[in-house]
């Protein structure tokens, strides 16, 4: 494949018609590859059948990972497409949704209050981080 045709530019859409349309995005990602290791990146924009991404140069991309977007409910199967300098593009292989995490029931033989997960339960406001001044 010709160097100009591994990434094709937005203006280029037009060039390529069979392509699915991309939508810009700036999500927080995290690759998970087949070792169990995990690299941060960027998702900079996403179609049905694909995604580009912004990830250091200095790290190896494999063939095939995960790809997890941070906030989302699902992980996705990808293959690298292309990849120059500090972006790669990826066809979406197959998505997956991620199953809520599980509520823990109320504990029945523990006396502590410490050990019980209310289920109703709403948090209100914020807990402060900063150290006071008094």
């Amino acid at each position: 494949m010709p160097q100009d045709a591994q990434q094709p530019d937005d203006a280029g859409q037009a060039a390529f018609p069979g392509r699915a349309q991309r939508n810009k995005t700036d999500w927080i990602g995290i690759i998970r590859t087949p070792d169990g290791s995990e690299i941060p990146c960027t998702v900079k924009d996403v179609s049905k059948t694909g995604a580009k991404i912004a990830v250091p140069a200095s790290y190896t991309l494999p063939d095939s990972f995960m790809l997890k977007v941070v906030g989302k409910d699902y992980v996705c199967r990808v293959k690298l497409a292309w990849r120059r300098g500090h972006f790669a593009g990826l066809i979406i292989e197959q998505f997956a949704k991620i199953a809520p995490k599980a509520v823990r029931p109320l504990a029945q033989t523990s006396s502590d209050p410490r050990d019980t997960v209310d289920p109703n339960y709403q948090a209100v406001g914020t807990r402060r981080s900063k150290v006071s001044a008094f």
